[in-house]
């Protein structure tokens, strides 16, 4: 009896510390994401401004939240992540001069598909590429798409390209904190 309740006793402060590295690992990589879309957009309003001597910043204002993208995948066996702006067209192909995220496989497309806002909404558009754009959304459900079609992205969502599966994360960015 007594040798029962000291494995469940240890069996649950194994979980629980399973549980809390897996916590603090998430919020590691939450603080990086957050911290890199600030440097992104405060480079964003720095290069408009360098550019644009009219005073006005030119982008959306510096208050309220911003969507931003935050996308994780590996490349043998080496984790990249990327942080983006949707409001600037995100491309992904096999143009190692012109793709945001170049994909060396040669089943991509040199333009594969691109992360955009539309109406609104960060979507993903397949840019005809020849063998198409996968989106892969929870356990069961699989897009397959063609011809220029877009379909809306949401967070977790995975898009599938030749052999490279990207993870996208979309979270909300607090403007003034800039």
């Amino acid at each position: 009896m007594l040798v029962t309740v000291i494995l469940i006793g240890v069996a649950l402060l194994i979980v629980l510390i399973v549980v809390f590295i897996v916590l603090h690992k998430k919020k590691v990589e939450r603080t990086k994401y957050h911290t890199a879309a600030g440097n992104t957009l405060r480079e964003e309003y720095l290069n408009y401004s360098l550019q644009n001597q009219s005073g006005s910043c030119g982008l959306s204002e510096k208050s309220g939240y911003k969507v931003m993208i935050y996308i994780k995948t590996r490349l043998r066996n080496k984790k990249i992540q990327y942080v983006f702006n949707p409001e600037k067209s995100i491309l992904i192909g096999r143009d190692k001069y012109e793709s945001n995220i170049y994909v060396s496989d040669n089943t991509v497309s040199k333009k594969h598909c691109r992360i955009c806002l539309c109406d609104g909404q960060v979507c993903l558009e397949d840019l005809n590429a020849a063998n198409g754009t996968i989106l892969k959304r929870g356990l069961r459900k699989k897009y397959n798409i063609y011809g220029g079609n877009r379909i809306r992205l949401r967070t977790n969502d995975k898009i599938i390209i030749g052999s490279s599966v990207f993870k996208v994360i979309l979270f909300s960015y607090d403007m003034s904190t800039l």
